[in-house]
């Protein structure tokens, strides 16, 4: 359980670093308020909802829906990932709202993303 929870987060932090490179897309951390949605080389492929949180607050849950073309970072897959806000879109009402209505075909992946930032590394150089 470990180890898949060291890849989610691994596929999750290098999404979120690639997107901090690719204009213009969202930073982290993804800011609550808007419609985001995932790219990889110009293809939708997933939405993600960031529930409300306090300015400043450095514990907070992000909801992705990975559609079924996402493809995860690797050697037989080296593309682009964009994470694009959608601010003339209306953003989903709540956490209920967005389980209601993002689209969740067959083959499409739910992933719970628990973050916790610090200002150090956790272990010592």
């Amino acid at each position: 359980m470990r180890n898949i929870r060291r890849s989610v987060f691994g596929a999750v932090a290098l999404a979120v670093t690639l997107a901090g490179i690719m204009p213009p897309v969202a930073k982290a951390q993804l800011d609550p308020g808007d419609k985001f949605y995932l790219y990889e080389n110009g293809m939708r492929v997933g939405e993600v909802y960031v529930p409300d949180r306090a300015q400043g607050q450095t514990e907070y849950l992000e909801h992705w829906v990975l559609y079924p073309g996402y493809m995860y970072p690797g050697p037989r897959f080296i593309g682009t990932l964009q994470i694009v806000p959608s601010p003339m879109e209306k953003p989903y009402a709540s956490e209920s709202d967005f389980f209601q209505r993002v689209p969740f075909a067959a083959g499409s992946k739910y992933i719970r993303v628990l973050a916790q930032e610090y200002p150090y590394l956790p272990v010592t150089r």
